[in-house]
């Protein structure tokens, strides 16, 4: 299950997380550059019956019978977090889908060493129904002790849409671990939980849905499906399809948004492209995993970056949110790149380039509310791999800045813009290399604009900020540098 109270309006079988930062657009027009967190794809799971024959009213003669499933044996241990993320972005490369499919576990999980995830409660009525539920995702992100990949993608041929693109959740551990985590419940339940009532609250707001078992196509050890609606029936709300397959240690969870989800017949499209799908994950799962290529060697993981600015404060006070972190990758097919030397390109402060050269490193973005909403600080860190050579990327990026009266901005998400006039700022910060300019952008608002930098050994922070003018620079900076000074003595640099 995931958010609950916040999908099938409108939206389909999606939601985006809480913590989502401030837009791109946002920050392009504040003259800031907010964190581009990936959001969590939040799939809705439902209940419905697991290895047990279907609702009196749900036919099973629309699915093969068992023997057609694809006979791929059951794995025999738990899969890892990257090893089901392998699994789903395989199937999206024999789809030949052009990018990867699964979300970064370590940043999903990293959010829960910062207190972040919103309470949650799930309820059913009648109250015993809740056993068929699973969790929300925040619940499954932040229990180590079960792994999970979170991904999606469109059904086979076709294009990503709100009503065309199945959420995916892997989850594993041991056989009777994972079967008594998401199939855990008696068979005499399922009779009495044909069609009931839930409720979902997150952060306060509750959202009611009503829920129908469905007829199972038979894939694997169990598998249960069901219809879900929201309860009343809104004008413009999607319904959503789900189908739950348990393959030996292996718990497969998807959901498809439908626009109009009127009776069991409306369903089973959604239904089908689903099996689908979720015989191509088994079979997948029961191929030789090629080994994970070992990650660089880093001394701070996601979920310590995240814990690092846990209960910290910034400027004036404010409380520090650094809500994921993530390691740093690359694009498919593509190889670890050196930055352009400062020679090649003077007075330029290239955000892709500055990224293609991290792969390794652990990276996590936040921001410190100041005491308006139109004032807030924006930060990146970053811990770079041990093995990490000199020029280090962030020096790189220091040099350019040297003695520069206007710099061109290139853009992480595209684009460029210029600032004009810059001027060096004095933080008097002791770090191995740093940087704090004052600029204003062409944009026509006048406003000054703050960035400051600085690196000690691995670890580097970078933070932005927005001034009424030229003259309140440099108290900014000022602030900015002890900020700074603090996060560096709470990580031991």
């Amino acid at each position: 299950m995931a958010a609950w109270g916040r999908a099938a309006r409108g939206s389909g079988a999606t939601a985006r997380t809480a913590a989502t930062e401030r837009s791109t657009a946002t920050a392009r027009s504040r003259g800031r550059r907010a964190g581009a967190l990936a959001a969590a794809l939040l799939a809705l799971a439902g209940c419905s019956p697991a290895g047990t024959p279907p609702p009196s009213n749900s036919p099973a003669s629309d699915f093969p019978p068992a023997s057609t499933a694809p006979a791929t044996g059951s794995p025999s241990g738990p899969f890892s977090d990257a090893e089901l993320a392998a699994i789903i972005n395989g199937v999206g490369r024999s789809r030949n889908l052009p990018y990867p499919t699964a979300q970064d576990s370590t940043r999903l999980r990293s959010g829960a060493a910062s207190g972040s995830f919103p309470q949650t409660r799930t309820e059913t009525t009648p109250a015993d129904c809740v056993a068929l539920v699973p969790g929300s995702p925040f619940t499954h992100w932040a229990d180590t002790g079960i792994n999970f990949a979170d991904g999606a993608m469109p059904p086979a041929g076709g294009e990503s849409g709100p009503t065309t693109t199945i959420g995916i959740i892997l989850r594993s551990a041991e056989k009777e671990s994972i079967a008594r985590a998401d199939f855990g419940y008696q068979d005499d339940l399922l009779s009495r939980c044909g069609q009931f009532d839930l409720a979902y609250t997150e952060a306060g707001r509750t959202s009611t849905y009503a829920l129908q078992l469905l007829a199972a196509p038979p894939i694997a050890d169990k598998q249960h499906a069901f219809m879900q609606v929201t309860k009343p029936r809104g004008a413009g709300d999607f319904g959503s399809v789900g189908l739950r397959v348990l393959d030996g240690t292996l718990s497969i969870t998807l959901t498809l948004s439908v626009a109009t989800l009127n009776s069991e017949a409306d369903a089973r499209p959604a239904l089908a492209s689903m099996a689908d799908l979720a015989k191509e994950l088994i079979s997948e799962a029961g191929k030789p995993q090629a080994p994970a290529a070992p990650g660089a060697p880093n001394s701070m993981a996601p979920d310590q970056m995240v814990a690092l600015f846990k209960g910290m404060t910034g400027p004036g006070g404010a409380p520090v949110s650094l809500p994921q972190a993530r390691i740093v990758g690359l694009p498919q097919g593509s190889t670890p790149t050196a930055p352009p030397s400062p020679a090649d390109s003077p007075c330029t402060f290239d955000d892709q380039a500055y990224t293609a050269s991290l792969a390794g490193s652990v990276s996590g973005q936040g921001q410190i509310q100041g005491a308006t909403k139109m004032d807030y600080t924006d930060l990146t860190v970053v811990n770079m791999p041990s093995t990490m050579q000199p020029p280090y990327p962030f020096d790189t990026r220091v040099d350019r800045l040297r003695g520069c009266t206007s710099v061109l901005e290139i853009l992480f998400e595209g684009g460029s813009r210029t600032w004009s006039p810059v001027a060096g700022l004095d933080t008097g910060i002791t770090a191995d290399s740093s940087y704090a300019v004052a600029y204003q952008l062409s944009d026509g608002t006048g406003q000054w604009h703050v960035r400051c930098g600085a690196r000690r050994g691995t670890l580097s922070i970078e933070a932005g900020s927005g001034t009424a003018s030229q003259a309140e620079a440099q108290a900014k900076a000022g602030e900015l540098a002890s900020f700074f000074n603090a996060v560096f003595s709470r990580a031991g640099k």
